[in-house]
């Protein structure tokens, strides 16, 4: 299996999940990539993607598994970046004998956010609160929730924030996060602001990278 890390940048960061993945596929059957299926009446590639980030959040950090006969990770990443679009474009790639589950072992990301002008300190203040209350949209309704157990840390630098969030089974959304801090900071954080730049396991000093574990 080869593990690929790729960009999700510019006009691709509005295009949703399911179109993500149809490029995704395309691009393998172009490259020429001897991709294996499923059994079964309706055959499918063996494809695997992590847990997404929010339409229009822009990432440097998504992985896209495939279950193939390719055992030489950089002649795959020469191929798939020869039949993908730039915004999609692969910067590592990995080979693993076994599907590492890429969805189901993350626990955290790590995001940043560029602003145009400089960000109140005040921000880093909500991370260290033991239980913060924020009205987020789920299925059009809104509802109130505890943020708190799922916001690891705020760090403000200038005009850059930085944010380590849940992610995975327990997820906590970077665009909800975002859009109640314009709110309270009178501020107008864009969605094309905010870049995913690491995807993190649990480890013994709390989070790592999981590049750590492909490697």
């Amino acid at each position: 299996m080869i593990i690929l890390k790729h960009l999700k940048v510019d006009d691709i960061s509005y295009v949703s999940q399911k179109d993500v993945l149809r490029v995704l596929q395309r691009g393998l059957k172009r490259a020429k990539i001897d991709v294996k299926y499923s059994q079964g009446y309706i055959p499918h590639m063996l494809t695997y993607t992590s847990t997404p980030v929010p339409l229009g959040v822009q990432s440097l950090a998504e992985y896209f598994a495939v279950e193939c006969s390719e055992k030489d990770k950089d002649e795959f990443l020469r191929k798939y970046n020869m039949s993908m679009p730039k915004g999609m474009r692969a910067v590592a790639s990995y080979y693993k004998e076994k599907n590492p589950n890429i969805a189901a072992i993350v626990k955290a990301s790590d995001y940043t956010v560029k602003y145009d002008s400089k960000l109140p300190k005040e921000i880093e203040d909500i991370a260290k609160m033991q239980s913060y209350v924020i009205k987020t949209s789920k299925k059009g309704e809104i509802i109130e929730k505890n943020i708190a157990p799922m916001l690891y840390s705020l760090k403000v630098s200038d005009n850059e924030l930085s944010m380590r969030l849940a992610s995975g089974n327990i997820n906590l959304r970077c665009d909800s996060v975002i859009e109640h801090i314009n709110e309270k900071f009178c501020l107008n954080i864009k969605i094309n602001d905010i870049y995913r730049t690491a995807q993190l396991v649990e480890s013994e000093d709390g989070f790592c990278d999981v590049e750590e574990v492909l490697k």
